[in-house]
């Protein structure tokens, strides 16, 4: 996912240069703090919400902010981009400690 331009893990030729281009719209991002994941037999649905606490009667209120979906080809690609990320984060910045 990440990793453009490099050899495929079969030794074939260099994977395609891709350039990522981000729009107006979303140059800033969004922020999410908590993230639900759900699946059927053709897709998984990520969605990131932001978590927002004291809604009526102390209940915790999570809006999406966010709604990817994504075929089960690519999870495993998403988990190692993420898991590849974090481990350069982590070498960088130090551990980072789970909340909750």
């Amino acid at each position: 996912m990440s990793d453009a331009g490099t050899p495929s893990p079969q030794g074939d030729q260099p994977q395609q240069q891709i350039k990522i281009q981000v729009g107006d719209q979303l140059k800033h991002g969004v922020y999410a703090n908590f993230l639900v994941v759900s699946h059927s037999a053709h897709e998984f649905t990520l969605d990131f919400c932001q978590v927002m606490p004291g809604g009526e009667g102390g209940a915790v209120q999570a809006e999406v902010v966010s709604r990817m979906k994504v075929a089960p080809t690519m999870v495993g690609k998403i988990m190692r981009a993420l898991n590849t990320n974090m481990t350069s984060y982590e070498d960088k910045f130090g551990m980072v400690r789970e909340v909750g």
